[in-house]
Order: structure tokens, then C-alpha cells, then sequence
């Protein structure tokens, strides 16, 4: 979607013009230009400013075809949340009534106490997301969308405007990003291999970032046997991805690791018919450290210079139960030499993040590791599909994450990861196993407590991100498919670092 910031006045005519307007004030100050159409709107009696209600009116103003008022609800009820849903419902309205480019203004008061910036994010945010769609592969080529393009004016001071014009910039960069992670991740396993996956990849680069794959020769050089192990019985090649963006000057690194489970089946510990084509989402991790990625090499970072090379792993790899599957209890090595006794197929996504945090490790000795991965059933069960699990050894680094994914509208729950839980995943057969046992319930904190061992003293934070990925309620910015999660949260922490 095509957005960009405008003066109040320009925004003031068109074929559609919509105002945000909370209740409270008898009316509704949205500049000169719309005085009196607002003033003639509000005879009719049909003015309604609760939250998300959307009134059209077309009044006889000359250069001004159809008014619509979106409203806001109490403005002290007004977050980034409600701007966002609500610049959603704006687009929504416009493309039922079929406009191409239509005008939204912000009238005096619509932010209540968020700041400008913020705000500008989220209006912005709101409104790409709201317009996006996933197109399948169909016969026939999708219909012209209409409301595809907006102009944004906010009625405030001059320092508001500024800061406000500022904050779309970043949102339309960041809204981009997400609606990239959500077609990938929308598509089919039998569409997105890890080979289509690594393609992708290698079609962000430029610039300061660069993308290199590791094929299975290269894993198997480097003794990464716990993701090879995972893609035995697949068909499918593996690939791993390492993107670097280099921040001019930096010294350290962050690495941020995506599981790349591009289908799975649960290998020979199979999972039962019923939702299993959902297993294309087991690659939402992934898709998120892909996002960011985009987000990165289109200026995502706006002034903002972090003192960190943002280097991004996604191990990549399909998990079936092929001939040559491995199988519950066998023993593998990772590739910093820890022994892992597999008591079950389908926990395979933290085998390949085991490897990749290893490569990590090794290669770019980073200060902070924060992986992402559709890891668990039992988030879902604990947390519903609302937020996120987030866990660690870091505790500054766990609410770093936290309160960018507040800042996002992402929200991030935090779950414990203590010393017993670690003893519950030791293994008699090998160093680790890669489940606990049934008696300990808590199989997303056992999942974290896996990765623990492989994370070691490194500063690193893990999110189980399996409900938030998928399934969530509709809230107008999002329709259903992939939420494209935590990509907002990511590029929002890496601008703070």
C-alpha cells in the first residue's frame, strides 16, 4: 500500500476523506477545511465516535465527495492498539466503497496521551497490514483491490506534525516487513522448500547486507548433526542462512536465530491427521528473522545506528519420516559437541536452533542471542494465541524484548526457566534429551531449558512464539493466516541497541 504524509489542507479534498475522532469534545476539530462538512454531518444525528464505528455522509461541500468519520472511543481510552485497528477500519470502509486513494486526517485530540510518533507509527502500520491479503495460487488472477493508497494528515503543532510524519515513515517500513514474513509464511510446504526459502533470502541482500547458504555438504563439515539429523528423512535438501547486515563502525554482534521448519510432519513420532497442513507455519520463526531482514535493508532503521551487527541464522529444513528418519532414542552430536538422546521426532525444532546457536557462537561470538521459533504446543495451552512465551538467561535482556514488544502491540509473557528444569531435560543415554518427561508437565519452559544448554553463558532470550504465530483473533490489521509476529518487536529492540 502506498502511504504518505500530508498537510491537513491537501488532505481535505478528494473522492474520500476520513476522520479519526474520539468522543468527548461536542465536536469535531479536523481543520478549516472540513469544518463544515463535519458541522452538516453532525445534523444528520448519525455522528457516531465509539470505537471502530464507521459513519459515510456525502456532503455538499464542493471538492469534497464522500466524508467518513472512524471513531476512537473515550480519549482516554486511545493506545497505539486503537489507532492501529481503527486506521485498519479506515482502509477497510475505503476499499468497500471502491476509491483508489483516499485521504485520512487526525483530528485535534484523536491521539489522546500517545506520542506523535508513536502514533504515526501505528496509523501507518494500521493501514498496510489492514489492506493486506495473501494471494493463493488460484485459476484465476485476483481482483484489483481498491483503497490501496492514502494520504496522512495529523491536525496538531508543527513539532507534532513533524514527529507524527516521522513515525509513518518507520511504520510503513516496519508494516512492509511484517505483510513480507506473512507471505512467506503463508505459503505451502510443497512451494516454500528450504531451497525456495534460501532464494529469498539471497534476494535481500545488498548493500550493507549480505546472505550466504550452507548446503548439507558444509553442515556436515561443520558437525551439525542435530539439524541433519532432523532432515534425514526428507527428501528436501536443508539449507542454513546466515544474513549479516554490518553497521559502519560496530564491533559486536547480536545474532537472532529463526527455526525454519518449512513442513513437519512430527518425523516418526508423527502428528495425528487433523491440522496438520498447518505445519506450514513451523516456519514462522524463520519468518520473522526474514522480516526484520527486509525491514533492514529497507531502512529500517531510519537515524538510529546501533552500536551491534544484527546478524540473523535460520536453519532450514523439512521434518518427515522418511526410510532414513531418525528415530526415538537415537543418540546426535551437535556441533559443539553435545550429545542429544531424541526421544521424540516431532520436538525437532530445537534440534536445528541447538545447531544454530552453535554457529553462533563460534563464528560471531555475539553479545546477546535471541532465538524465535514456533517451538510448542503447551504455549498454546498456557498462553492461547494472544501472545508469546518469552524465556532466559538474561534477565535485562527479557525485558528489553518485553517492552518492545509493548511499544509493538506484541505482547510477550514470561515464563520461568530455573535450575530443575534444566535436570528435567539431562539425559542417561547422552548429555541432553530433546523432551522431559511427561510427569514434569511444563513442555515450553523444557524446550527452553534444551536450549539452555546450547546457549551457555551467552546473554540469550528464547520466544515460543507457536500460538502467536497463527490463529489469532481477527483485530482488523490482521484477518487470519500468518500474523507475521515479532518482526515489528525485533526491528523496535534492534533500533533501541
Amino acid at each position: 500500500m502506498k502511504i504518505r504524509a500530508s498537510t491537513v489542507a491537501a488532505a481535505s479534498r478528494g473522492d474520500l476523506v476520513i476522520v479519526l475522532a474520539s468522543e468527548g469534545a461536542a465536536d469535531i476539530d479536523a481543520g478549516a477545511g472540513l469544518r463544515a462538512a463535519l458541522v452538516e454531518a453532525k445534523k444528520t444525528g448519525d455522528l457516531r465516535r465509539g470505537f471502530r464505528k464507521a459513519t459515510v455522509f456525502h456532503p455538499t461541500q464542493r471538492g469534497l465527495l464522500r466524508l467518513a468519520v472512524v471513531g476512537l472511543g473515550k480519549g482516554v481510552d486511545i493506545t497505539t492498539e486503537r489507532l492501529r485497528r481503527a486506521a485498519a477500519v479506515a482502509q477497510s470502509r475505503a476499499a468497500e466503497l471502491g476509491v483508489g486513494e483516499f485521504a485520512l486526517v487526525l483530528g485535534k485530540g484523536a491521539l489522546g496521551d500517545v506520542e506523535p510518533e508513536a502514533a504515526g507509527v501505528a496509523i501507518a502500520e494500521g493501514l498496510a497490514l489492514g489492506a493486506y491479503r495473501y494471494d493463493p495460487p488460484r485459476r484465476d488472477k485476483p481482483k484489483p483491490r481498491h483503497g490501496n493508497a492514502c494520504k496522512v494528515a495529523l491536525v496538531g503543532t508543527a513539532a507534532q506534525e513533524r514527529k507524527f510524519s516521522a513515525g509513518t515513515k518507520h511504520g510503513i517500513v516496519a508494516a512492509a516487513a511484517t505483510a513480507f514474513a506473512r507471505d512467506i509464511e503463508n505459503q505451502p510446504g510443497n512451494v516454500l522448500t528450504p531451497s525456495r526459502l534460501a532464494s529469498v533470502a539471497r534476494g535481500l541482500a545488498g548493500g550493507r547486507l549480505k546472505v550466504k547458504v550452507l548446503d548439507r555438504a558444509a553442515m556436515q563439515k561443520l558437525g551439525m548433526n542435530a539439524l541433519l539429523g532432523v532432515a534425514r528423512g526428507s527428501a528436501e535438501a536443508p539449507k542454513f542462512l546466515v544474513l549479516e547486515y554490518r553497521v559502519p563502525g560496530a564491533k559486536d554482534n547480536v545474532c537472532v536465530v529463526g527455526k525454519g521448519i518449512t513442513f513437519d510432519s512430527g518425523g516418526i513420532s508423527i502428528k495425528p491427521a487433523g491440522k496438520m497442513d498447518e505445519m506450514r507455519y513451523d516456519m514462522c520463526g524463520a519468518g520473522a528473522v526474514m522480516g526484520l531482514f527486509h525491514a533492514l535493508a529497507h531502512g529500517g532503521l531510519g537515524t538510529q545506528k546501533p552500536k551491534c551487527n544484527v546478524i540473523g541464522l535460520i536453519a532450514a529444513t523439512e521434518n518427515m519420516p522418511g526410510g532414513a528418519a531418525q528415530k526415538p532414542g537415537d543418540v546426535v552430536r551437535a556441533m559443539d559437541g553435545h550429545t542429544i538422546e531424541v526421544l521424540n521426532t516431532d520436538a525437532e525444532g530445537r534440534l536445528v536452533l541447538a545447531d544454530a546457536i552453535c554457529y553462533a557462537k563460534k563464528f560471531y561470538k555475539p553479545k546477546r542471542i535471541v532465538d524465535l521459533a514456533t517451538l510448542t504446543g503447551a504455549v498454546v495451552v498456557a498462553l492461547g494465541h494472544e501472545m508469546a512465551g518469552i524465556m532466559g538467561n538474561d534477565q535485562r535482556l527479557i525485558d528489553d524484548l518485553i517492552a518492545a514488544g509493548k511499544r509493538a502491540d506484541e505482547p510477550l509473557w514470561q515464563l520461568p526457566l530455573w535450575e530443575c528444569h534444566r535436570d528435567q531435560v539431562r539425559s542417561k543415554f547422552a548429555d541432553v534429551a530433546n523432551i522431559n518427561g511427561p510427569q514434569y508437565g511444563n513442555g515450553s519452559t523444557a524446550g527452553g531449558a534444551f536450549l539452555s544448554f546450547f546457549a551457555g553463558e551467552t546473554a540469550w532470550v528464547h520466544l515460543d512464539i507457536a500460538g502467536a504465530a497463527y490463529g489469532a483473533l481477527a483485530k482488523d490489521y490482521y484477518k487470519g493466516g500468518a500474523t507475521g509476529t515479532a518482526v515489528r518487536t525485533l526491528l523496535d529492540w534492534i533500533r533501541t541497541l
